[in-house]
């Protein structure tokens, strides 16, 4: 694996501009600082070209069982503040809190309204996302108890996810959780109304972010019933390169792309940076058309005809009532008068 360091010395050269010894300095040339900032962009752009074996990592999702039961609440009207309050009997079913519980969601008693729990005041107090709208509740004994349910739908993504490894259907496909977008996944909870229902999971969908912006956010739908271990593998995000040590992830046989793509947009000058994403997006789309034409190993150009062709062409050659597949003759490029 090359250094960004020798890569952008190889820039450089190509470009007649005086190499840099070191990329650490705070004083970088202008030309220098510019082909690091257009080198990171390449990187970010390359790596959704494939799925590339230096970036892959392996992460798990630990879906939390719902809670469900009765409790003592205390509910103010147009107040986010709710407490629970212990039972009389230890053995009844109650409900303490702790800070695994912020982001859950939770329903209590006939209010079909679902909240989500925002912060932590204590074990028995926490803050809700919007103020209570249902009825008052004293939380005492002879105001008995309400009913409850809390669930987890929503679960963090690593810090350096980028997309999964393959397509977003095989994500979760081993385990029957499909992948659908967001506006599928909210008319899915609209069309069954607000109530927090509890199962195992079949649909899934991946947008926004955490409070403090830094994980995406996986939402499975029904809400978890039970605990379970979701295992997936995921392309890392490419780490920036900011020290002299700092490596290119991809395959030694992609430095030479990964060099021609810098070179390509340092020799525009693109200041504009959605000028530079549409120059960037065309030359992966360049790239990937490159990468799925035959190998110059190969004695002969090959296509790769859909079945639809195959037929045709076997019905134009068959004889009487019989059909022969020659083999690979359909397979061959000067069949549909192309050249070989």
């Amino acid at each position: 694996m090359i250094t960004g360091l020798a890569l952008i010395n190889e820039a450089e050269d190509r470009l007649g501009w005086r190499q840099t010894t070191t990329l650490e300095d705070t004083t970088l040339r202008p030309e220098t600082r510019k082909l690091l900032r257009l080198l990171n962009r390449v990187l970010r752009s390359l790596q959704v070209a494939d799925d590339w074996p230096l970036l892959r990592a392996e992460g798990t999702i630990l879906t939390l069982a719902a809670e469900t039961g009765e409790a003592l609440f205390t509910l103010v009207a147009n107040d986010a503040t709710v407490t629970t309050v212990a039972r009389t009997d230890p053995a009844d079913d109650d409900l303490v809190f702790d800070d695994s519980y912020i982001g859950r969601a939770i329903q209590i008693g006939s209010e079909p309204t679902v909240y989500r729990i925002q912060s932590l005041n204590s074990t028995r107090s926490i803050e809700l996302n919007r103020p209570w709208i249902g009825d008052a509740a004293a939380g005492t004994e002879e105001e008995g108890a309400l009913t409850f349910t809390v669930a987890q739908d929503q679960y963090f993504l690593p810090k350096d996810f980028c997309r999964p490894n393959g397509t977003w259907d095989q994500f979760l496909e081993p385990y029957g959780i499909s992948a659908v977008g967001p506006d599928e996944f909210a008319r899915e909870r609209r069309g069954r109304g607000s109530t927090i229902l509890t199962a195992a999971p079949e649909r899934f969908t991946v947008y926004g972010m955490d409070a403090g912006q830094v994980y995406q956010v996986l939402h499975l739908d029904p809400f978890p019933k039970d605990q379970q271990i979701l295992a997936y593998t995921y392309q890392k995000l490419h780490p920036t390169v900011e020290n002299d040590a700092d490596r290119i992830l991809f395959p030694a046989s992609h430095e030479g792309v990964v060099l021609e793509a810098l070179l390509y947009l340092a020799n525009r000058d693109y200041e504009d940076d959605v000028k530079l994403e549409v120059v960037l997006r065309d030359f992966v789309r360049e790239m990937n058309a490159a990468r799925m034409s035959a190998p110059m190993t190969e004695d002969r150009p090959q296509i790769r005809p859909s079945g639809q062709h195959r037929v045709q062409q076997r019905m134009r050659w068959g004889a009487g009532g019989l059909r022969y597949d020659y083999g690979d003759y359909f397979d061959r490029a000067d069949v549909y008068g192309m050249p070989r």
